[in-house]
């Protein structure tokens, strides 16, 4: 099941065209999602690049550990700048890239990034999947949740598991505990 058939990432658009209208924080669109996979983070950006751009015309990049990529031309595909322009407050943007003009507003990674990154310029964060450690949830977390963030309130989303595998695996009830 993909694309339009997909109703998991058909909600994932609908939740993120939400983000994007009615920011947490004014003039806030910037949103993480994390998938512990390469392709489900190719997937995605297949699916969601365009459509985003096209309607609202904000720029999306993937980094996982083989792929680091932004659908703007103007952006270098190498993960510092990948990463200063979706946090360019964090990551001193004007100093390192001052004649980068573009920003990028979505950002899909696998857990690559999800240890000693300042990204708390973003205030939306999704886990896609949510992996068997509960500590990579935390780190995943703690890549926005961090001092200097000037966000009032930060939001965590969790795409849990189908109840009937959820059921089998119990992952809720243990990443919770």
């Amino acid at each position: 099941i993909r694309g339009e058939r997909d109703s998991k990432l058909q909600n994932l658009i609908s939740l993120l065209g939400g983000k994007i209208e009615k920011p947490l924080n004014e003039g806030n669109k910037k949103a993480i999602i994390f998938t512990a996979f390469a392709d489900t983070a190719n997937y995605l950006y297949e699916n969601l690049a365009g459509h985003l751009k096209e309607t609202y015309g904000i720029n999306t990049a993937i980094i996982t550990g083989s792929k680091k990529t932004c659908n703007c031309k103007n952006i270098p595909g190498d993960l510092n700048a990948l990463l200063t322009c979706f946090s360019p407050r964090s990551k001193d943007k004007d100093q390192n890239y001052p004649n980068l003009d573009e920003s990028i507003d979505l950002l899909i990674a696998t857990d690559c990034i999800s240890e000693g990154q300042n990204l708390q310029d973003c205030d939306y964060l999704i886990n896609y999947d949510i992996h068997w450690n509960p500590v990579r949830i935390i780190q995943r977390f703690g890549r926005i949740d961090r001092i200097g963030s000037v966000n009032e309130s930060i939001q965590l989303v969790n795409y849990w598991p189908d109840i009937s595998l959820d059921e089998y695996i119990n992952l809720k009830k243990r990443v919770e505990n």
